[in-house]
């Protein structure tokens, strides 16, 4: 089999040793809304968050108000009727009519559900197989036993992107014995240690499974074109959230929006974070700063996500967009004057409008010098000295903070409800949680733009100024009865969404 660099795969024979794995571990920070704490800090959210990156600590936890909740299941996570039973992992052929009894919110007839059903159990069974027989199954693997009882349709890119994984994180093979030499050999299926995993491998196997469970709903996988795209507008200040790798989007129906790759939403965040350790040996469990920095993050990413949601019919706040510096035709203003190659600087400005007239794009110093006669095809070494017309062309606006190919709606917010619910999949070593948080919309317009109240307006002393987290169990991507529980927690949260909503968001 082939690695991602191309290069042929080691043999799972006797190898140099790598890394032995560390301990597994997650955050346990455990805090409660703590209102008289909040009312120490809130007033001055701007000052205490203008050093986050260095300064970290629990005052920031306090200030935000946030109460977690760990380990809550699945039918607390999603609204009553959405979540699929748990006999849907079973073959539709063996379910019983009262196997979908309560699901009618979600499906309007017993033939939809059927429907549904079906596809749902079509894509579980997958997860549900051994991943030693799904491993060999994969194409180009040597030595790949092709077992006919083996046939990947939905999920064969999810198990060749949790292959990578397994090359660091699985275990369950490890063999470690010393040879005649003294030297350490190993057989088993790691490589490397789980630390030491690049960051993508974790993003691409969590995309491909959150991809095999949203595609039903005809939904898909947007990724931030940029990093700008990535920061949560906090007053004036953005700030980027590490770990946002991408956020599941509704597919249009208009199909000139689809052939263009426009997306509508976002629906759901996916976040992905590279940490193994979470404090050090002198930290009680609960006390780590990375702890701390973990959860800011996942609140940090589902507040990005309900910024966005919130954007739907709104134009983007362009203070620069009235500035002379960042009109669009700058260039083309005329002759300024006042540099050292100010003749020169003209004459580049008159073959711009030449140009332009004749419907040829205009071309910038660097490119006339490599068609310059005079250079034989060689690019010209000569030194330019910038005057101030240089400067000023040079000059760009800031990059949009809105994705260009991007709708943004609120799907699944009820009309004047006030809050809206946000679904996040956070993920650390090799496993997933279901977060949800409910943002009042009060709360996030005073985060996105601060108080129109007067100076020193408290916000600990309103209602709506709290942020309730709660976090599923990790479920283990290597474990094949995690995966259908995950994946019934992912599809619960995509009915719900994906309801139909009288007035709502799209």
């Amino acid at each position: 089999m082939r690695t991602r660099s191309g290069a042929k795969a080691p043999d799972i024979g006797p190898r140099p040793a790598p890394a032995r794995p560390g301990p597994l571990d997650f955050p346990h920070y455990q805090v409660q809304g703590d209102l008289s704490a909040a009312h120490q800090y809130a007033q001055n959210l701007d000052q205490l968050f203008l050093g986050l990156e260095k300064n970290v600590s629990a005052q920031h936890v306090a200030a935000l108000n946030i109460t977690l909740l760990e380990e809550r299941t699945l039918d607390l996570l999603v609204p009553e009727g959405y979540l699929p039973p748990s006999t849907w992992l079973q073959d539709p052929s063996l379910a019983t009519e009262s196997s979908d009894k309560g699901q009618d919110d979600a499906a309007s007839s017993q033939e939809a559900r059927d429907f549904e059903h079906e596809s749902f159990y079509q894509r579980a069974r997958e997860l549900l197989l051994r991943n030693d027989d799904c491993f060999d199954s994969l194409p180009g693997k040597p030595g790949a036993r092709r077992s006919p009882l083996v046939k990947l349709s939905h999920a064969n890119n999810f198990y060749q992107n949790l292959l990578f994984m397994a090359e660091f994180w699985d275990t369950s093979k490890d063999n470690y014995e010393t040879n005649e030499d003294g030297k350490e050999l190993y057989t088993g299926r790691r490589y490397g240690a789980g630390h030491e995993m690049p960051s993508h491998y974790r993003e691409d196997t969590v995309g491909a499974f959150v991809e095999l469970c949203v595609w039903p709903f005809r939904c898909n996988l947007q990724n931030p074109r940029s990093s700008v795209n990535r920061k949560l507008q906090f007053r004036k200040q953005y700030y980027p959230i590490q770990g946002i790798s991408s956020a599941v989007c509704r597919n249009p129906t208009d199909r000139q929006k689809a052939r263009k790759g426009i997306l509508e939403g976002p629906l759901v965040g996916i976040h992905c974070r590279n940490a193994t350790t979470f404090r050090t040996a002198s930290d009680a469990k609960g006390e780590g700063k990375e702890e701390i920095i973990s959860l800011l993050f996942e609140v940090g990413g589902a507040l990005l996500i309900a910024q966005k949601r919130s954007r739907e019919g709104k134009e983007e706040e362009k203070p620069w967009q009235d500035q002379f510096w960042a009109l669009a035709g700058k260039r083309h203003l005329g002759e300024m004057g006042g540099g050292r190659q100010d003749s020169e600087t003209n004459a580049s400005a008159r073959r711009d409008i030449e140009a332009t007239k004749s419907g040829v794009e205009p071309m910038d110093d660097v490119e006339m010098e490599k068609k310059d006669p005079d250079s034989d095809g060689k690019e010209s070494k000569k030194r330019r000295i910038q005057g101030p017309k240089q400067a000023y062309l040079a000059t760009k606006p800031p990059e949009s903070q809105w994705e260009s190919k991007m709708e943004y709606r609120s799907i699944g917010k009820a009309p004047g409800a006030g809050y809206d619910d946000i679904y996040l999949i956070s993920s650390l070593n090799h496993h997933i949680s279901l977060v949800h948080l409910r943002i009042d919309d009060r709360y996030l317009d005073f985060i996105t733009h601060g108080p129109e109240q007067q100076a020193g307006f408290d916000p600990s002393t309103q209602d709506w100024w709290c942020l309730e987290v709660q976090r599923s169990k990790w479920f283990d991507l290597l474990d094949p009865d995690d995966r259908g529980e995950a994946m019934r927690g992912v599809w619960g949260v995509m009915r719900w969404m994906m309801r139909d909503v009288v007035g709502g968001g799209g």
